[in-house]
Parts: C-alpha cells; structure tokens; sequence
C-alpha cells in the first residue's frame, strides 16, 4: 500500500457523493443481513436518509448499528445512528427535499419516519490508472489516513 493524500481523496469522495443519491444500503442483526436501494443526502461524508420505526432497516440499526453502502465503484463502512424526526432538522429538510421531492411529500411528515444518519469509519474506491490497471483507493476516517493498493491478480 502506498500513502496517498488524505484530504484530495476525501475531496474526490464528497464530490462523489454529491452527484450520486442513491445507495444500496447493507445492515444485519441477528445473523439476519438485508440489502436495500435507498434514497439518501449528504453532509460532507456523511450520509443521511429516512425510514420507517417499523421497517427492517430501522430494527436491525437499532440492534446492531453498523452498516455498509455502496454504489458504483465505491464501498462505505460506518455506523448508524437514529437521530430525529425528518421535519425536526432544517439541514435534512431542505435537502432531501431538493433531491427527493416525492419521498420528501408522500413519507416525511409521517409520525413514524426517521433519520439515520451514517457516519463513515472506512470508504473505499475503485479507479483505474492511465494504463487501465485496476487499483482501491483506501479513507480511513478514524486514523485520518489514505491509501492505494493496485490490485494483483495471479493466472
């Protein structure tokens, strides 16, 4: 792994996710993993959206909040927390109106609705050099660090 710098790839990321807002997002408990595409918003790295008290996502963050993201060539692991109602934070609502008029209108004002917030401890990102060789490119937010790996794969 060669040491590449922190704050251009957290950079790159956030520009990432800007344009993307829609992610899959990954949680278990009990043994039991789920999948799901969700709509989502972001505040520099960290991700926010909503859900029901009583979907399965909402239960198993309850238990157990770490989760995963993912959408096109990038992975984030973090942990959840349920913060408030949706109407509750401006910053939410303003957003994720601006990105999500319909979910905002037909799900946000409901009594059961909250926001889960993500906070990355790892995000990876999977580019290709100028010679189309395939590398990772690692942000680990608690040690503020970054990495490259090429990936090498034997025949």
């Amino acid at each position: 792994m060669e040491e590449i710098n922190f704050e251009r790839l957290q950079k790159q990321i956030i520009e990432f996710l800007n344009g993307n807002k829609h992610m899959v997002l990954a949680t278990c408990s009990d043994s039991h993993v789920t999948a799901r595409t969700i709509s989502v918003i972001n505040n520099g790295l960290k991700i926010l959206f909503q859900t029901d008290r009583d979907f399965v996502k909402y239960q198993q963050i309850k238990q157990n909040p770490n989760v995963a993201l993912s959408y096109g060539n990038i992975q984030i692991e973090g942990k959840a927390q349920i913060t408030c109602h949706p109407l509750e934070n401006s910053f939410f609502k303003e957003n994720y109106q601006r990105y999500h008029e319909d979910s905002f209108r037909n799900y946000s004002h409901l009594k059961d609705e909250a926001i889960i917030e993500v906070e990355p401890t790892l995000i990876t990102f999977w580019k290709y050099d100028t010679d189309n060789k395939p590398f990772r490119e690692y942000l680990m937010l608690e040690q503020k660090k970054a990495y490259r790996e090429y990936y090498k794969k034997t025949i």
